[in-house]
């Protein structure tokens, strides 16, 4: 059976989290995942597996809005190593963020998928309780 853990990153994990990302075709630098580690509004959680090597990430990002009268999040970043996909994982770090958000008390979650439309992404997102959002996103040019 393989095991693994989630914890919260710790500034230690920049460089594993990049090498991550990179592995995932994702730029990222060590700099920036430090500054995310100890940003007040951020929480980046780290799925490790027994030798404590990072298999994966989940980023929630949450701030105050004024239109809902109260806190928001999105999850940014969930990412799971090839090698660790659909060993339950992706699904854990996913849960996590949730009760986070929870105990925040988040009115409005949402998640961020540069994926949204590969049929696997939203199928794994619907199985996980989140519906595609009516709202469109616009992009600086």
């Amino acid at each position: 059976m393989t095991t693994f853990k989630v914890r919260p990153a710790r500034r230690g994990d920049a460089t594993p989290i990049t090498a991550l990302m990179t592995e995932l075709g994702f730029t990222a630098d060590a700099a920036t995942v430090t500054w995310i580690v100890s940003h007040p509004e951020m929480e980046l959680l780290v799925a490790a597996d027994a030798l404590d090597k990072a298999i994966g990430i989940v980023c929630l990002a949450h701030r105050p809005q004024i239109r809902l009268g109260g806190r928001v999040a999105s999850i940014e970043e969930l990412m799971v190593t090839q090698a660790w996909r659909r060993k339950g994982v992706g699904r854990e770090l996913l849960k996590r963020a949730v009760e986070r958000a929870r105990v925040l008390g988040v009115k409005k979650l949402e998640v961020q998928s540069l994926t949204a439309i590969a049929p696997e992404a939203l199928a794994f997102f619907s199985a996980c309780g989140f519906l595609p959002a009516d709202t469109a996103v616009f992009r600086l040019a």
